[in-house]
């Protein structure tokens, strides 16, 4: 691709990505469960790490607007589109990845979540194995005294890309819902396993909520 080209996608593809996320959220016909608890906790400042599978970002991304959340960028230029997006939101950012800069990242993380702030991570992610909780948001909210929050997602009408995450993409004016988990912190003397084990089966009651909303009928 030549130098302009790239120019010119790095220039289009962010805000065309932020109106799509955008005008999509605006038309769905959300109802969202749990909320309350947690924006209580926000507004009292404390410290929340949400907890969003790496294929259902799209709906929480754009409920989360403008909250000073803070999320974690590849260094890639894909990861710089999705700072420019998500800056766009009313997001913060922390560049970092798997590989490089990983524990800068974290550290970075640590010391805003030790401030009160909050962010979000996907704990499948950033490879998978799809719905499999890796050590590290459970590591990252431990050391920073933070409380989980999973969230779950589901659309009516939506559509699952053939991606390692069978990214979810609800389609406009569908009947979609988000849903929180109650704030929570792990007993001290579990190991690992166990932790990962609450989080995951914490995440599939969630998302089993999200799918029972959307496939409830109008009374």
């Amino acid at each position: 691709m030549s130098a302009g080209k790239k120019v010119l996608k790095d220039k289009m593809i962010p805000p065309f990505a932020y109106n799509l996320i955008k005008l999509t959220n605006q038309s769905y016909r959300l109802e969202v469960a749990g909320w309350e608890p947690v924006k209580k906790a926000l507004e009292a400042g404390d410290s929340l790490v949400f907890s969003s599978w790496h294929g259902k970002s799209w709906v929480p991304a754009y409920f989360l607007r403008d909250l000073g959340i803070y999320a974690l960028t590849s260094l890639s230029r894909d990861g710089s589109y999705m700072t420019e997006i998500l800056h766009k939101l009313g997001w913060k950012t922390v560049r970092g990845s798997s590989s490089r800069g990983a524990s800068r990242s974290l550290l970075a993380l640590y010391r805003k979540l030790k401030t009160g702030a909050s962010t979000a991570l996907t704990p499948d992610g950033p490879t998978g194995p799809i719905y499999q909780i890796k050590p590290g948001i459970i590591f990252l909210q431990e050391k920073a005294g933070s409380m989980l929050v999973p969230i779950g997602v589901d659309a009516r009408w939506k559509k699952n890309f053939n991606s390692w995450d069978q990214y979810l993409l609800p389609l406009p004016f569908s009947k979609t819902a988000l849903v929180f988990g109650e704030p929570f912190s792990f007993e001290a003397d579990l190991e690992m396993e166990a932790k990962q084990e609450i989080l995951k089966e914490k995440m599939e009651a969630v998302n089993l909520k999200a799918a029972e909303i959307v496939r409830e009928q109008p009374k």
